[in-house]
């Protein structure tokens, strides 16, 4: 029996202040099991989100993942040729536009089925149509597939705007939309009311994704998942929260993303302590059942390092290894 844990954003994304952030960390649990584990390089390399990593893992594509959450969030929508379009705040900052989305951002259904109904409006004779699945996950269906490259808004969080615009021949006739977009948002009287209120304005959308929509042409895969965010949930069939006590006894994979949240905003007080909770909830009760024989092994996948470590009890007894942590 083996348990895959997959960690998101391990690694402090500002270089210069890693040494900073990592310094007098005491995870004595997850420091033995990455130094006395077997070491190899993620399938996938270094990746940024549980939902890449495991679209890869189940033999998925990045258009098949769109799919699946627009399959999830819609299950009526036409056929057509769909983009994920999620509504964000830029942030300006000294020298430029800063990405912000949940959970920073809050947004109602109210709030965001107005905004939809002002975006249709506008692009109607486009043949430009905008739904609103859920106050913070919104599509959009094009005529046609605009042949652009697009970054995943995870990627996209915390970021300089001009670093994740669409990119293709026809990406300054797209950065021209997304101009539009933005003044049809920023003039709305949601926003109005945002902003007298001191509420960050939903002022700018991310699109991202891109899939040639068919109902039922794809199907998750037969596997179950623990944890993880909406797109992980719409890759399997089986997907469900469960703690160390409440794992089943087969393999299963479990997805801590408790880290990423305060990795893409800064948080750095917030995120050595996700370390200290991880250390606590997870690695220390997994490494006892590793000890007892209670499992046979422990596979540690840290995404944004692009490492992956399996353990077995044998490896315990490896005292040539030395604990040491990932960073």
């Amino acid at each position: 029996m083996n348990y895959e844990l997959i960690i998101p954003d391990s690694v402090w994304r500002d270089e210069d202040l890693r040494p900073l952030m990592n310094r007098d960390l005491t995870l004595p649990a997850l420091s033995t099991l990455y130094g006395k584990g077997q070491h190899q390089r993620s399938p996938m390399g270094p990746c940024a989100t549980a939902a890449d990593y495991l679209a890869h893992q189940l033999y998925h594509t990045p258009p098949a993942l769109t799919a699946l959450t627009l399959a999830q969030d819609c299950p009526d929508v036409q056929s057509g040729y769909w983009l994920c379009c999620d509504p964000i705040h830029l942030r300006i900052d000294r020298d430029r536009l800063t990405i912000l989305g949940v959970p920073l951002l809050q947004i109602s259904q109210a709030e965001a089925d107005a905004l939809v109904a002002a975006l249709n409006q506008q692009f109607a004779e486009d043949g430009f149509f905008f739904v609103a699945a859920t106050p913070s996950r919104w599509y959009l269906r094009l005529p046609a597939d605009p042949q652009l490259q697009f970054t995943s808004l995870a990627q996209a969080l915390g970021g300089n705007l001009q670093d994740y615009l669409p990119q293709g021949d026809q990406a300054l006739q797209w950065n021209a939309v997304l101009n539009e977009i933005q003044m049809v948002m920023y003039g709305h009287r949601v926003n109005d009311e945002r902003d007298a209120a001191g509420i960050a304005m939903i002022n700018s959308v991310h699109l991202s994704g891109g899939v040639d929509y068919r109902a039922g042409a794809i199907a998750p895969a037969k596997a179950a998942v623990f944890g993880g965010d909406h797109q992980v949930a719409a890759l399997v069939d089986k997907h469900g929260v469960a703690t160390v006590a409440e794992l089943p006894a087969h393999d299963s994979i479990v997805v801590l993303d408790q880290l990423s949240v305060d990795a893409i905003y800064g948080h750095a007080y917030e995120w050595r302590s996700q370390w200290s909770w991880l250390e606590t909830v997870w690695f220390a009760p997994l490494l006892a059942q590793l000890q007892r024989g209670q499992l046979q092994s422990l596979t540690l996948t840290f995404l944004s390092a692009g490492t992956q470590v399996r353990i077995t009890r044998l490896d315990l007894y490896r005292f040539w290894r030395r604990p040491r942590l990932p960073f």
